[in-house]
């Protein structure tokens, strides 16, 4: 089962996969999470006009299905075996800190439905934010809903985090896999039309796809350096880029669960000195607690008191620069308290690290 956020991914990142899987004989399984609707810039180009309607948005979201249709046509996969939940588009990570109960029950529902032994899906280093945020959905469905037996495995879109491509196993395509992957990629003629270059460049590139599994390391990626977590506090050492339009939009947000494992978000603004910052609730945006940073504009420690979640649970960061459709970094995942008395951020490369990976030339469904 392949888990997209958007029509595309499924030819840009994981063509190859798919294409070896239906030779192997799998069944094979197309999610979408959005239509890929909240798409202006190309639709304003190719449509030639400037204001967007919600009909305007929804016109376009039909033709992005029918291109996605089309892309897996070129890979032998047909309508029957694919599906769209049409969640908002460019709204995931609000979906993700507000309220997102009811797209993770609908998300489990549709996996136990088809019942795969093995799931792709977006990691959580890609830098865009729908990505991401799919990420830490599928980490909670997991820990919520889904019982052993199921691998999942990440694929990354967007960005060059060595924390996916360290320990990524990669994908080693023929020619004429390189060539049916072009011809899916090209079936996407609404994002093609202003970035052709950089959407045939993902043909070349090979797949790559990270296997998860429960690892007590964090791992360092964007502008969090270091981590400490104990049942009382989060330290969060923080070091920033020079990028002045990132730092005016700055925040940090954890998500984890309370005491009765109910999950909860908070967002901090960012600082540019010392000062102590409220903690707002995401879904009412009222005040729940005092966080302390220490620093400056481009380097500094958060202390947040984690009074307000569960110990027995992991908690997902994120420091949130966005600069026009994507993020600085993903989300950063932190195990909880029992397993680990405190932890720090590594980078660990690929020649360190050991990773056992069994082949993930094929896909399938469980008991087929």
């Amino acid at each position: 089962m392949l888990i997209a956020p958007h029509p595309d991914d499924e030819a840009l990142a994981c063509s190859v996969i798919l294409q070896q899987a239906v030779r192997a004989g799998a069944a094979i399984r197309i999610v979408y999470v959005t239509d890929g609707d909240d798409n202006p810039w190309p639709q304003r180009a190719l449509e030639k006009r400037w204001r967007l309607s919600a009909l305007d948005r929804k016109r376009w979201g039909k033709l992005r299905r029918a291109e996605a249709l089309a892309a897996l046509r070129v890979l032998d996969i047909g309508p029957a075996d694919i599906q769209f939940l049409a969640l908002p588009d460019q709204g995931l990570t609000d979906l993700l800190l507000r309220d997102c109960n009811s797209a993770l029950t609908r998300i489990a529902q549709v996996i136990d439905d088809w019942s795969p032994t093995d799931i792709l899906a977006p990691s959580i280093f890609d830098i865009h934010p729908d990505h991401n945020a799919v990420a830490v959905m599928m980490r909670l469905i997991f820990a919520d809903f889904l019982a052993g037996g199921v691998s999942q495995w990440n694929y990354l879109v967007h960005g060059r985090s060595p924390a996916f491509f360290d320990r990524a196993a990669q994908l080693s395509p023929s020619e004429a896999e390189i060539a049916t992957k072009r011809d899916a990629i090209r079936r996407h003629q609404t994002q093609i039309k202003l970035s052709r270059r950089r959407f045939l460049r993902y043909a070349t590139r090979p797949e790559r796809f990270l296997r998860v599994e429960r690892d007590s390391a964090v791992w360092r990626d964007g502008a969090v350096h270091s981590v400490s977590r104990t049942r009382d506090n989060l330290n969060v050492d923080l070091r920033f880029t020079a990028d002045p339009f990132r730092m005016q939009r700055s925040k940090f947000f954890i998500l984890g669960r309370d005491s009765l494992g109910r999950k909860r978000a908070c967002q901090i603004r960012l600082p540019g000195c010392s000062a102590d910052l409220e903690m707002l609730n995401c879904a009412t945006n009222h005040s729940i607690g005092i966080a302390r940073y220490r620093g400056h504009p481009f380097a500094g420690e958060f202390t947040l008191p984690l009074h307000l979640f569960s110990p027995l649970h992991d908690l997902f960061i994120k420091v949130d620069r966005r600069s026009w459709f994507f993020d600085e970094a993903g989300w950063i995942e932190i195990p909880s308290v029992p397993s680990l008395t405190k932890v720090a951020l590594s980078m660990i490369s690929a020649e360190a690290y050991s990773l056992a990976v069994r082949s993930c030339t094929g896909l399938a469904r469980r008991d087929a």
